[in-house]
């Protein structure tokens, strides 16, 4: 899994087996934000991801919300 950005690439996470909400929300708190850090981005910055069930799941909204990231929307 890895965050790639216009203004380079982000951290990097390996893992093994399947990401559900939980664990897809570990890996984003502990390396979305810092990765815009490490890339001086600050905090204005466009935020994309699938409509997958884990992606679009209410714990991960509120996460989102929380973190005021701006969301892109995407089609099914």
């Amino acid at each position: 899994m890895g965050c790639y950005l216009a203004a380079g690439t982000g951290r990097q996470v390996r893992f093994e087996g399947k990401i559900n909400k939980a664990k897809n929300r570990e890996i984003l708190d502990e390396n979305l934000l810092q990765s815009t850090q490490d890339l001086r981005l600050g905090r204005r910055f466009p935020f994309q991801q699938d409509n997958d069930p884990k992606h679009t799941a209410k714990t991960m909204q509120e996460w989102l919300w929380d973190k005021s990231l701006n969301v892109l929307e995407w089609p099914s």
